[in-house]
């Protein structure tokens, strides 16, 4: 057969194949997304140029009625961080009670924190028609931007408190057998919480997942910002992204949010220090950041001794379009833009 026949015979026989499969029902899967849905802001609360007209120390977001987020004024600190408090049948908790003098003076206030938490705690029993709730306080990490209201918990009734930074503690709690390669949870009743320990921005640093909303809680680990890493040999940052990363894998992930926003566009930040940040971009990121972040901690700068680890050898540090890879605080030099 010539080549010519060859071709037409190779034509008409795929033809034939794309007729065969048109004519041929196929049958798909309906595949349930199912999750607790909720809102987030338009826009967050950042302080404002004149704040003494803002007295409020946080804004009050109800993603739902049993999730809240509190995110700090920026007329009380500079790290504007956000907290989490979520709600199941038998218990509460809360992750972070935020920053104050010690980390910025400038501001000359300290925010009430225990207030905040009760006022949120208050309307839920009011609409539940309950008298009271266990309340436990737990951290993302221990950096003192996060902890700084932690004494204003120490009196108050029905409270279980975390001491932060403690890992045994971390895994008592959570169930985590091996830290940081097994996977702990909690039961708020009716809602169980996966945590994950990701250490690398801080050694005692945990990421928690809700299964009931599909939200993902990155802490300092990943946020719309400057992601420094701390700890001394970049694998394990790199193990704890990796773990982040095959944990989703299997899993539904609505939104993946951190605890600052320090982003303003792509590839640009505001600096260390600014109080008042009218231009944030938004808080939620999704899984594709939590790859882009794997492949940001898979790089390694050239070493400065003898290969492997413990060599010298550091992440590159890189921006991204949402976030950028820092060296160790205030460390930050992203090879492909300015000096953050």
């Amino acid at each position: 057969m010539s080549a010519i026949g060859k071709t037409w015979t190779r034509a008409l026989s795929l033809a034939a194949t794309a007729m065969v499969m048109a004519a041929t029902p196929i049958a798909l899967t309906a595949q349930t997304v199912d999750y607790r849905p909720g809102v987030l802001p338009d826009k967050w609360f950042s302080g404002g140029p004149q704040c003494a007209t803002f007295t409020q120390d946080f804004q009050v977001q109800e993603y739902n009625s049993d999730f809240y987020i509190l995110r700090e004024s920026g007329c009380v600190h500079t790290e504007k961080p956000f907290l989490y408090l979520l709600f199941g049948r038998n218990k509460a908790i809360l992750f972070d009670t935020g920053a104050g003098s010690n980390t910025d003076p400038t501001t000359g206030r300290n925010p009430d924190v225990v207030g905040a938490v009760n006022a949120v705690i208050n309307q839920w029993l009011a609409r539940n028609n309950r008298s009271s709730i266990p309340l436990v306080v737990s951290h993302f990490h221990s950096h003192f931007d996060h902890i700084w209201g932690d004494p204003q918990f120490a009196s108050r009734p029905n409270t279980t408190f975390v001491p932060p930074g403690d890992v045994p503690a971390l895994q008592a709690i959570f169930g985590i057998r091996r830290w940081p390669t097994d996977i702990g949870s909690f039961d708020l009743g009716q809602r169980v919480l996966d945590i994950i320990a990701v250490p690398g921005h801080d050694e005692s640093h945990i990421a928690v997942y809700d299964r009931q909303t599909g939200v993902l809680m990155t802490g300092d680990t990943l946020y719309p910002g400057r992601l420094y890493i701390n700890v001394a040999d970049p694998d394990v940052f790199e193990d704890s992204i990796d773990r982040l990363v095959d944990f989703t894998s299997t899993r539904l992930v609505t939104h993946v949010l951190g605890t600052h926003i320090e982003q303003r566009g792509p590839y640009v930040d505001y600096a260390i220090g600014t109080h008042y940040a009218p231009d944030e971009i938004p808080l939620q990121l999704g899984r594709a950041h939590l790859l882009e972040l794997q492949e940001a901690a898979s790089l390694r700068t050239p070493p400065h001794a003898a290969p492997g680890k413990g060599s010298g050898k550091r992440i590159v540090q890189k921006a991204y379009r949402d976030f950028t890879t820092c060296g160790p605080y205030p460390e930050c030099n992203p090879v492909n833009a300015d000096p953050r």
